[in-house]
C-alpha cells in the first residue's frame, strides 16, 4: 500500500480544497486507497502530477494535466471590514492577520489566493485579483508568496506547519469555549454591525476617501 504521507509531501500543501477534499491530506489518503485519481490539484500543475505518478508508479501521460489559475492573492476593503473574525477561521494558513472588531490584514508572502475566506465574509469584503497586480498606485507588485516558490520542499513544509497550527489551534477554542455567544448569537451580532454600517453609510451619503464596498 503507497503510504498516504509520502503522497502529501507531493502535494503544494495550499490547502485550497480544489481537488475537492478538505486539505492535501485527505486528498493523499484517498489517493492511497486508490480512491481519487493523481490528477486533480490544479494549482500543482503537471508538476505534481508527475510527482504523484512517480509515487504511485503510475504513467503521467495517461491522465489530463492539470492547468492551474493564474495566481492570485486575497485582499480586504478596508472601508467594509467590520472585524467579525469568520475570515480568520476560514484561512488554512493562518495569513489574515486580525482580532474582533479591528481591520482585519491578509499577509501576502503567506497567502494561498485559496479564495476560502471569501464566502465567509458576511460584508463581501474579500476579492482574489492577480498576485502582479499593484497594492498601490506606483508601488512594485507584490511577489513574495507561496506561488512564486509552489514547489521547493522548504515552501511545502512550511504551510504544512501553518496548517497544522491553524487547526490545532481552532480545534482548542472549540474544545474550551463553554461559554459566551453561540454560532447563533453571533451572526446576528454581525447582521447587527452590517446593518447599522449601512444605515449609517446612507445618512452620511458616499464617502469619497473611501473605496466603493465590494
Amino acid at each position: 500500500m503507497i503510504d498516504a504521507a509520502i503522497l502529501d509531501e507531493g502535494l503544494p500543501q495550499l490547502q485550497c480544497r480544489q481537488c475537492g477534499y478538505a486539505g492535501c491530506a485527505p486528498y493523499a489518503e484517498a489517493m492511497a486507497r486508490f480512491e481519487a485519481p493523481i490528477n486533480l490539484c490544479r494549482p500543482g500543475g503537471g508538476e505534481t502530477l508527475a510527482a504523484l505518478a512517480e509515487i504511485m508508479g503510475l504513467n503521467p501521460l495517461e491522465y489530463a494535466e492539470p492547468h492551474p489559475d493564474p495566481p492570485q492573492l486575497a485582499r480586504i476593503d478596508s472601508a467594509s471590514c467590520i472585524g467579525c473574525t469568520r475570515c480568520l477561521a476560514a484561512c488554512p494558513v493562518d495569513a489574515i492577520m486580525g482580532a474582533r472588531n479591528f481591520l482585519h490584514e491578509i499577509l501576502p508572502s503567506e497567502c494561498t489566493g485559496c479564495g476560502l475566506c471569501i464566502d465567509p465574509c458576511p460584508t463581501n469584503c474579500i476579492r482574489l485579483v492577480p498576485l502582479a497586480e499593484p497594492t498601490q498606485a506606483g508601488t512594485e507588485p507584490r511577489l513574495s508568496s507561496p506561488h512564486s516558490k509552489l514547489h521547493s520542499p522548504e515552501t511545502r513544509a512550511r504551510l504544512r506547519q501553518r496548517y497544522q497550527r491553524h487547526v490545532d489551534r481552532f480545534h482548542r477554542a472549540l474544545s474550551s469555549c463553554t461559554s459566551g455567544s453561540t454560532d447563533a448569537e453571533r451572526l446576528q451580532e454581525i447582521r447587527t454591525i452590517v446593518q447599522n454600517r449601512q444605515k449609517r453609510q446612507t445618512r452620511e451619503g458616499p464617502n469619497r476617501d473611501c473605496p466603493t464596498p465590494l
